[in-house]
């Protein structure tokens, strides 16, 4: 009973997401009890190469950074911005960024990389067009930020907002959060007790595995593991 309860939960809770603009801000309901159970080791850095479309400046990127790293402090874990490196939107939608990023070969310095998208006149010319159920105020139906989950290390977000009513329910900051939290392995729920599992997981892996000890691996939704930057190329690029 109890398992179709969370479950039921779980299902209007992301309804609620989907409502609100497909934009959720947080993976689900911290559960502090279990949280305070769980030993997650030592301090890991996870390195991200950073590319930013123009209009976005560095202390921008640096709050983002400050901002997740206060929430992977939980786990013992540091995000660490590297290789920035400013771009045109490969792209206008989710998807052209998505297919982008899974076309980059991860680096000797990345362990993720992630695209901060800016705004311009198209993206205001395509909110008029796609008005949702509150047209005229400024809520709209949007996907703010998306992860390929092939292998969880490449991902996107939207960096800029300009409506002050979108604000209220969401924010460069927490839609980094969310998404930070699928690079790490995590999927939805309404609470988190799945998402630290995940996450101890994933840095189990880090401490098993040997082969490439300057990578902080990964783990895809469909629970395929990796432990090096080789392995994560073959899977995206040279599988293609």
């Amino acid at each position: 009973m109890n398992f179709l309860i969370r479950k039921y939960l779980s299902d209007f809770f992301i309804l609620i997401c989907i409502t609100l603009s497909l934009n959720c801000t947080t993976i689900g309901f911290h559960e502090k009890d279990k949280l305070s159970k769980m030993n997650f080791g030592e301090i890991k850095t996870i390195k991200v190469c950073t590319i930013y479309e123009p209009g976005i400046d560095s202390e921008e990127i640096a709050e983002l950074f400050a901002y997740w790293n206060e929430e992977l402090s939980l786990y013992n874990i540091k995000v660490q911005s590297v290789d920035l490196k400013q771009m045109e939107r490969p792209g206008f939608y989710g998807t052209d960024i998505i297919h982008f990023l899974t076309s980059l070969e991860l680096n000797e310095n990345c362990d993720r990389i992630l695209y901060l998208k800016g705004r311009n006149w198209k993206d205001l010319a395509y909110e008029v067009l796609t008005l949702g159920i509150f047209a005229g105020i400024g809520l709209k139906f949007e996907v703010h930020g998306a992860v390929e989950t092939r292998s969880n290390t490449r991902g996107y977000i939207k960096a800029k907002y300009i409506s002050t009513l979108q604000l209220l329910f969401t924010s460069p900051k927490s839609t980094l959060v969310h998404e930070g939290y699928h690079l790490l392995g995590c999927g939805h729920q309404l609470f988190m007790e799945d998402c630290y599992k995940a996450i101890y997981k994933v840095k189990d892996l880090s401490i098993q595995e040997r082969e490439d000890n300057n990578f902080f691996p990964s783990i895809s939704v469909d629970g395929r593991k990796f432990s090096t930057r080789e392995q994560v190329n073959n899977a995206l690029i040279r599988s293609e």
